[in-house]
């Protein structure tokens, strides 16, 4: 039995980040923005709010840091221009990382096959812990042999 009470389905989607919880009204009161401006994220498809059977907007916190990102951007003064400076800057840097993550998973495949051609098998390790077992025995030879502090330094 556990000592914490079952997840709620409020407790669930007070935790999701994506949870679709603020209206239009309240997600512009709370970014300082127009309604409108929102509307304008949801038609440029940089948003896309779910609707309530309603079928008004609603938007998750997800959402809401996107949309003040925008606006902060855009009351920083970013031109046209620099924006599709930074948008060719991302994704050229976004095609780099694809490829590094392309070569990471490449060498991460080969050092997996290499390592699994050097992994010994079930018999292998069962053999070599037989082995290691029959020289630590008491009735083994190699057990029974002198080692140097049973010897005198004349027999050494």
């Amino acid at each position: 039995m556990t000592d914490q009470p079952p997840t709620s389905r409020a407790t669930t989607a007070f935790d999701d980040d994506d949870y679709p919880a603020y209206t239009m009204g309240r997600a512009a009161e709370m970014l300082g923005v127009t309604p409108d401006f929102l509307r304008s994220l949801d038609a440029a498809g940089l948003l896309a709010p779910d609707r309530s059977t309603g079928g008004h907007r609603r938007y998750s916190r997800t959402e809401l840091a996107l949309a003040a990102r925008v606006r902060e951007l855009l009351d920083c003064g970013l031109t046209v221009l620099a924006a599709a400076c930074r948008i060719a800057e991302l994704e050229r840097d976004l095609t780099t990382a694809r490829l590094r993550i392309t070569e990471l998973d490449n060498t991460g495949s080969t050092a997996r096959t290499e390592q699994t051609a050097q992994t010994p098998t079930p018999a292998d390790q069962h053999a070599h812990e037989t082995r290691h077992r029959q020289m630590l025995s008491p009735h083994s030879t190699l057990a029974n042999r002198p080692g140097p502090q049973d010897t005198s330094p004349a027999e050494r």
